[in-house]
Order: structure tokens, then sequence, then C-alpha cells
């Protein structure tokens, strides 16, 4: 992986919003700027069964402002959005399972609500701010052809990608209406500190970490033989930041990934080896509906994103799952 320490601006005194801001991607983005200067606001609707935690923001509580919102609230979020500088916005409902149970939640929260963000950045006093979207690898669907780029197709396989992709475009017509610019970063297969670790519906490379730490059981579906491409969370958080500063991101949409594929069958042996668990990976049959969902292999370019803002992971994915595995180590009260 690159060491390369990406060099940020200061930026003091701007004012910055960040949508779900006490969930896993917004608070490790809180996280980078808060330091830089940014005067921030965490934007959380505080919804279970959803990541969201104050143990998040527990290093920058008092230098930030926190309001309790909801997205849909279009209203609120008006009130919030109006004289900000940048909206990062990382609201939305994660879940594959969740979006093919309740198909009517994910529409109302990933699209009402990024069309909610947008109106009211439309109808902001400062007309030339600026707004970046957490968009997903769901967007994609199956490979077509290995490593996915921006270019690949997009062919959703459940409600979910059909909504952040069509929340996506949304973003990038109104970019197009109104002259304000987006950004798009699809953030894929993210695991790292600040993840919630209560549940399965998502994180699972974070699920099945407490697992081996609490020296339970780790049951996966099938062999295990499709690969994935996994992204370190304060290297996605450095993405985010990149993209707020650079003229070069806007109307972009930017791949976020390592470049490699990872059997998950070698994952969670490494997930075992980490916590110093001496459990054995058990298998069992794929359930229809996880089955009807399943993507396959996935590998990522990260070709554009390091070509037109010098963004590149700086994480292994080895040094990642310590570095996840010392932080709930040291938290588990907060997070377990």
């Amino acid at each position: 992986m690159s060491q390369k320490i990406h060099n940020f601006r200061e930026m003091k005194s701007k004012k910055v919003l960040i949508t779900g801001g006490l969930g896993f991607i917004g608070s490790n983005i809180a996280q980078k700027l808060v330091p830089l200067g940014a005067n921030v606001t965490i934007y959380d609707a505080c919804l279970d069964p959803y990541g969201w935690n104050f143990a998040n923001i527990k290093e920058i509580k008092d230098q930030v402002k926190f309001v309790k919102g909801d997205t849909r609230d279009a209203e609120k979020l008006k009130a919030h959005i109006k004289d900000c500088d940048y909206v990062i916005d990382c609201a939305s409902q994660i879940s594959h399972t969740i979006s093919i149970k309740n198909p009517f939640l994910d529409i109302d929260i990933n699209c009402n609500g990024a069309l909610s963000v947008l109106e009211a950045a439309r109808n902001a006093s400062n007309n030339k701010i600026k707004l970046i979207y957490a968009g997903t690898r769901g967007q994609i669907g199956k490979m077509a052809y290995s490593p996915i780029d921006e270019n690949h197709p997009t062919n959703p396989m459940d409600m979910n990608g059909i909504n952040k992709l069509a929340a996506e475009k949304y973003y990038l017509l109104y970019s197009r209406l109104y002259g304000f610019p987006v950004s798009s970063l699809r953030v894929n297969n993210a695991y790292g500190i600040r993840c919630q670790m209560k549940h399965s519906d998502y994180g699972i490379v974070n699920w099945f970490l407490r697992q081996a730490m609490e020296n339970k059981q780790i049951t996966i579906n099938g062999p295990g033989l499709q690969t994935r491409d996994y992204s370190y969370v304060e290297d996605i958080a450095d993405a985010f930041v990149l993209a707020m500063q650079s003229e070069k991101a806007n109307g972009e949409i930017f791949m976020l990934g390592s470049g490699k594929q990872v059997k998950f069958i070698d994952v969670c042996n490494l997930i075992l080896r980490t916590a110093n668990s001496k459990m054995k990976i058990s298998h069992q049959e794929w359930d229809a509906e996880r089955k009807a969902i399943e993507i396959g292999n996935f590998e990522v370019s990260f070709a554009k994103i390091k070509s037109l803002l010098g963004w590149a992971p700086k994480t292994s994915f080895e040094d990642g799952l310590k570095k996840t595995h010392d932080f709930y180590s040291k938290r588990k009260s907060e997070y377990f």
C-alpha cells in the first residue's frame, strides 16, 4: 500500500454539515475535519438498527455541534444547511437485506432523504455550497469485467443498490440544473474503527471480528470462495476530504477500493488469527434471500481518483484489521 500522507488544506471557519454524522463513515470524516479547523455540525436521526453512536465523536464532542434530525424532515434540514459551505451526505439505509424486506423504507430514506438535502442546498443562501454523496459499491451489481471502474455498467442486485444509484443521479442532475458542485464517492466494503458491532445486517468484517474477539463461532454461507475488495475507513475518510477540497472532483463519480481481491474464507481466517481465536470456520448452505442478492467476485480500480485527486489507500487489509481489533479491544463497553 502507498504510505503517502495526504496534504489537506486548512478549513478554518468553513461550515460543514455531515448527515448521518454519528455513524461509521460520517464520524470518521468528522474526525478528519475538526483538526483542520472546520466548523462541523453532526446531523443524525439516531435510528436503529443503524450505526449511530455518540462514542464515535467522543474525542471531538466539544468541538462539533450535534443536531438530532432526519434528512426526510425537509424544513429542519433546510434550516441547518442554508449557511453551509459543504454538506457530506452519509445518511442512508445501508442494509441490503432490510432493503428487500422493507423496500418502502429504503426508498424513503435513500431517495426522499437525498432529495431533501438537494432541495435544501438549492435554496441555500450560499449558492456555491458543495455536496459530497456517499454512494456504494452496491450500485454496480455483479462484476462484468475486472477491475471495476467508473464506466462499469450499473445493474444493482437489490433495492438498496437501485435507490442509492437513483440518489446519485439526483445529485448529478441537481448540479447540472442549479450549478452547485457535487461529487459521489462509491464506498466499497468498508471496515474499521467506529463501525457498529451489534449485528450482522451490514459491516460483516466488523461483526465477524466481534465474534472472534468473544471466541464465538463464525458461520459463513457456502465455501467462501467469492472475493471482495476491502476499504479501511480512515482511507475512505481521506478520500472524502480530498473530494471536498479539490475542484477536480466537481461533477465526478469515484470508485473507492484497494485494487486487490481477497477470498472471503481468507478474510475470516485472518480475522480469527488477528483476534487470537482458536475457533474454526463453520459453513452453512446459502439461504434463498441472501443467495438471490449475492454479487460474486468484486475488485475495484481506484485509478481515476488517484489520477485526479492523488488518493490511494494507505492501509493494507492486515494492518487495518489490526487497528480495528486494537480500537475495539480498548472500547468494548461502548460498542459491544
